[in-house]
């Protein structure tokens, strides 16, 4: 009895330990905070969303996706983007965040850039989200 209700208390605990993941659908986020997943639990904006996207050589010589949103997303960029103005927003892309740069002035034109900060082959990353606009 006691054997059995020891075991009964581990397995409860190793189920309540273990934390429910789930798969954020790709594109751009808020950031919420400092902490441990601090991204909204919804894109405001998704690949969906792009109208244009190309892959580009920044002046360093890096390889950057750039795009432009479909122009009735353009409003909801800007109002992120304004909202967002001294915090960070970021890119997720298979549930990984890409890129999550600092917003210093709202974006009012609907172009983007993901830059690579963490080595991710942008060129991948660049076929699969065209595949996914479509």
């Amino acid at each position: 009895m006691k054997i059995s209700t020891i075991l009964f208390f581990c397995l409860l605990m190793t189920a309540c330990m273990q934390t429910k993941s789930f798969h954020r659908i790709n594109g751009w986020y808020y950031v919420t905070s400092q902490t441990t997943d601090s991204l909204s639990l919804t894109p405001f904006l998704t690949v969906k969303d792009f109208d244009t996207l190309r892959l580009e050589t920044d002046a360093f010589g890096h390889s950057v996706i750039t795009g432009v949103f479909l122009q009735n997303k353009s409003p909801i960029w800007r109002e992120a983007t304004k909202k967002s103005i001294g915090k960070r927003i970021a890119f997720v892309f298979n549930d990984t965040v890409i890129t999550a740069p600092l917003i210093n002035i709202p974006l009012e034109s609907g172009h983007f850039q993901i830059s690579n900060p963490h080595g991710y082959d942008l060129e991948r990353i660049f076929k699969e989200l065209q595949k996914e606009k479509k």
